[in-house]
């Protein structure tokens, strides 16, 4: 198991699905095995640039505790989902 710091920028217009979002990223971490340690709503800030013509997004701030291979399934959630505008995905300790 290995730690992360997830970062995501998501789309400001649907703020009511962010819990449905982080429930079924919970759902994937938990089924393979891992843990969600902490999660961060940051509310709706400004954007430095517009993102797909948004000047506002929803930050949420995730630490989860899972395998690479989990990492590898809710990264590709990601790169699919049109509600995750950015994310980041830092690795925590050596």
């Amino acid at each position: 198991m290995q730690n992360y710091e997830l970062m995501l920028l998501l789309n400001p217009n649907t703020t009511d699905e962010v819990d449905e979002f982080l429930n079924d990223l919970k759902k994937i971490i938990v089924d393979n095995k891992g843990n969600l340690v902490d999660t961060k709503l940051l509310g709706k800030r400004q954007l430095a640039y517009p993102i797909n013509n948004m000047n506002y997004a929803n930050y949420v701030h995730l630490d989860v505790k899972i395998e690479p291979e989990t990492l590898n399934i809710l990264e590709e959630k990601f790169k699919y989902d049109q509600n995750v505008f950015r994310h980041l995905t830092v690795k925590l300790g050596i």
